[in-house]
């Protein structure tokens, strides 16, 4: 399965745990899922921009508290060459703002990124937002969304999320 780890060995699991959040919650029609296959987690659907729709999203929470130690986010991922969002919430709420990196997949690519607390923006409902400096000790949900504006099927799978 993909993995969270927080210094030791630490996995949200099973496949039920990644909640699917789209524009469907706002009149959209965009659909997706989360699909495990050989420790490898597959968060793919439809993006549509009808009914002023344009987003799909996917995340969990934390059951264990991040290292104090923690310095960076590291994740491994396999994209179809569009750009996505890992988003990191401090708040349990699901309507709340999240702390957000953009990065880009290269198609049929595995890539590994490293990203630290200041690389991300505060963001609620697409906008950018005052808010604390992220510390990566007061994550307490982990995502990815996609909002690049560009109809159609799409396929972002990652086996690891590593906070150290």
């Amino acid at each position: 399965m993909s993995s969270v780890s927080l210094a030791a060995p630490f996995t949200i699991e099973p496949e039920n745990s990644w909640n699917i959040i789209n524009d469907s919650v706002m009149g959209g029609v965009s659909s997706s899922s989360v699909n495990y296959d050989n420790k490898v987690a597959t968060f793919s659907g439809e993006l549509s921009l009808d009914n002023n729709g344009g987003f799909a999203s996917t995340r969990a929470r934390l059951t264990t508290k991040v290292p104090a130690k923690a310095t960076h986010v590291n994740i491994r991922v396999k994209g179809d060459g569009r750009q996505y969002q890992l988003r990191l919430r401090t708040s349990n709420d699901w309507d709340a703002a999240a702390y957000s990196r953009t990065f880009k997949t290269e198609s049929g690519k595995w890539l590994t990124y490293q990203f630290s607390a200041a690389e991300f923006i505060a963001l609620f409902r697409g906008q950018q937002v005052k808010a604390p400096e992220l510390k990566l000790t007061d994550i307490k949900q982990i995502g990815f969304l996609l909002a690049d504006k560009q109809q159609g099927p799409f396929s972002l799978s990652f086996k690891s999320i590593l906070l150290d």
